[in-house]
């Protein structure tokens, strides 16, 4: 059972690329978490995990789920909760992932203190929002999910501005552009289109292949070859050994 940010707001569009590469971004999640820890005393130690989620831009575990750097199975022995932030939530920007991240160290203070912030069903009180208001979020209600909307207030904004920069440069380092080098505004083939003097992030598109349809073709002695129709029709194609020209077979 966990406490979770739920992707209630669909008019939040995806705006970052990311490639296969995420290291960069948990790193900088990781440090982020660090640095709210410190500021925010009572803030749990906690090991932060990046998936896949469509339904939920974070979530916190209920307990301690993790030792040091492995998940145990005795809860005697763990000593770190759990804090997911979703794949999803990583394409949204530097902003949205701090917000979670903030909002989840919400839970994981309550957490530690034995505060109930939520019910059963995960819908967050207002022992949640004043905790996530302390962070430097602004919390509005969503229905039936209670006071689960939150967003960096502008106060928030500024005080982790530094935080914010530490995470915008972890998602530009694991955003899936293709950089193309030039050198003396010369670009690299295979790459994306060149700057003069400079570079440009653009997405590099697949090479465009020839069609790979090819025809079977025999001649009289029964050898046959594989060729386009333009090949067949325009060189004719001929057998050295029996002197017939390769025709499309039946």
């Amino acid at each position: 059972m966990t406490s979770n940010e739920t992707i209630a707001r669909e008019d939040v569009q995806p705006s970052t690329m990311l490639g296969a590469d995420l290291s960069p971004a948990v790193a900088a999640i990781e440090a982020a978490y660090r640095k709210i820890a410190k500021r925010y005393p009572g803030t749990p130690d906690a090991t932060i995990v990046v998936k896949r989620d469509s339904k939920a831009w974070g979530h916190t575990t209920v307990g301690k789920v993790w030792s040091s750097a492995k998940l145990v199975e005795d809860e005697d022995n763990a000593t770190h909760y759990e804090i997911m932030i979703s794949g999803e939530n990583l394409r949204r920007g530097p902003e949205f992932v701090l917000a979670t991240l903030l909002h989840e160290a919400a839970h994981a203070r309550n957490l530690h203190a034995g505060i109930l912030d939520t019910d059963v069903n995960g819908r967050h009180n207002l022992q949640f929002k004043a905790r996530a208001e302390e962070h430097g979020l602004t919390v509005t209600s969503v229905g039936w999910h209670g006071w689960t909307g939150t967003e960096l207030s502008d106060e928030g904004k500024a005080s982790h501005a530094a935080i914010l920069k530490a995470l915008s440069a972890g998602l530009a380092k694991a955003a899936a552009v293709s950089v193309r080098p030039v050198v003396a505004g010369v670009a690299i083939k295979g790459t994306a289109p060149a700057v003069e003097g400079g570079e440009e992030s653009t997405p590099v598109e697949p090479r465009k292949r020839g069609n790979r349809n090819l025809i079977k073709a025999e001649c009289g002695c029964g050898k046959s070859i594989r060729a386009s129709r333009g090949v067949l029709e325009d060189c004719t194609p001929t057998c050295k050994l029996c002197g017939e020209v390769f025709a499309e077979a039946a």
